[in-house]
């Protein structure tokens, strides 16, 4: 029996990770949340937990020392950039010293570091962070003996996920707007191919190194979207190219162009989080200028909004698709979702949600 630790419990990840890993055989999960209150729908189904914050060198060893397996899907956030900095580099300090010796580490990254929304590599903060921590857990694992295995994550699917009951929301509505028709890439992962990632690194001590978890062959959005459609049994409505609202200014005068790149960049917010910082090294003068015109053109692109009220958004965003280093082979999401069922009680959540929503509305 292999004692696999999950950190992170609590996440809407972690906690349909660790549900889909309750029933394998050969595998004993082990929920890990900083309180009680975190762990309380796992618990409510059924799950042991333990609690503590493994940020705290006191309390890692008792979180995490006697197991086989530690999956770090821990992460502070708390919008305190310097902070969370400090305390996600001390999770993995902790993890690689407090785990059993020998035992194989996995680390949940994020297929943001190849910044798929640019055309060309330029990560945004989230995306270097990341970048960061994952080369501090391979060179720390490297001196301590520890199999090191890094998995980026892309859109994770899930019945539990945020993404996919906003998914199934769409659907219901019958306001669908794809990009190129649904044709592009979705860079999408459901937790059911976490989870077998998992079980093969527990069970089948597979080579350490650095994947992408990304469904392979990719699923296009088109193909996400009609799994879901299926799912609730709905036939899916694309809305027309000429129904998607657009918030293009557009004019060839100089006054027009500044508002054509100050209206690009409020639409397109990875390139101004980029930007933001070397803004600040402007004379003062030129920054009020520029936020005046910003303010002008984010009030025209939201009158250019009500004008275009009957029409609808892209639903999801045009990033380009990556090419994958897989995780050896692995079987379609679809098999693997039956091979690691949900409890019967959570099984598509996502649409029974939309459905009690609606009720409740009526």
């Amino acid at each position: 029996m292999k004692r696999v630790a999950i950190l992170g419990a609590n996440g809407q990840v972690g906690t349909e990770v660790s549900l889909r890993l309750h029933s394998v055989e050969g595998i004993e999960v082990v929920p890990i949340a900083r309180n009680v209150s975190g762990s309380a729908f796992l618990r409510l189904n059924g799950m042991e937990c333990r609690h503590g914050r493994i940020s705290n060198p006191d309390e890692s060893q008792d979180l995490i020392g006697d197991c086989d397996v530690v999956v770090n899907l821990a992460l502070s956030n708390s919008g305190i950039p310097r902070a969370d900095r400090q305390i996600n580099r001390q999770i993995v300090r902790n993890v690689v010293t407090a785990a059993k010796p020998g035992a194989p580490i996995i680390f949940a990254s994020t297929i943001i570091v190849y910044a798929p929304a640019m055309k060309f590599w330029f990560p945004d903060s989230y995306g270097l962070e990341k970048l960061i921590a994952e080369r501090m857990f391979r060179r720390l694992c490297r001196g301590s003996q520890h199999p090191a295995f890094v998995f980026r994550l892309g859109h994770v699917m899930g019945e539990l996920q945020n993404i996919t009951r906003k998914i199934c929301g769409e659907i219901r509505s019958g306001k669908v707007a794809l990009p190129h028709e649904g044709s592009c890439a979705s860079n999408t992962v459901f937790t059911s191919t976490i989870v077998e990632a998992i079980v093969q690194v527990a069970l089948a001590s597979p080579t350490p190194g650095t994947f992408d978890l990304i469904t392979s062959p990719q699923w296009s959005w088109l193909d996400v979207y009609r799994y879901y459609a299926d799912a609730l049994a709905m036939q899916l409505q694309l809305a027309h190219p000429q129904n998607v609202r657009s918030s293009k200014p557009g004019s060839s005068n100089p006054a027009g162009v500044m508002r054509h790149f100050l209206g690009y960049l409020a639409n397109h917010h990875a390139i101004t989080e980029r930007l933001t910082f070397l803004l600040a090294f402007l004379p003062r003068s030129l920054n009020e200028r520029m936020y005046l015109r910003y303010l002008q053109t984010r009030a025209r692109n939201e009158i250019n909004v009500l004008r275009q009220s009957e029409k609808v958004d892209w639903c999801v965003e045009d990033w380009r698709e990556l090419k994958v280093r897989s995780f050896g082979l692995m079987p379609e999401p679809i098999t693997l979702m039956k091979r690691y069922p949900l409890p019967t009680s959570l099984e598509f959540a996502a649409g029974q949600e939309s459905s009690s929503r609606e009720l409740s509305s009526r």
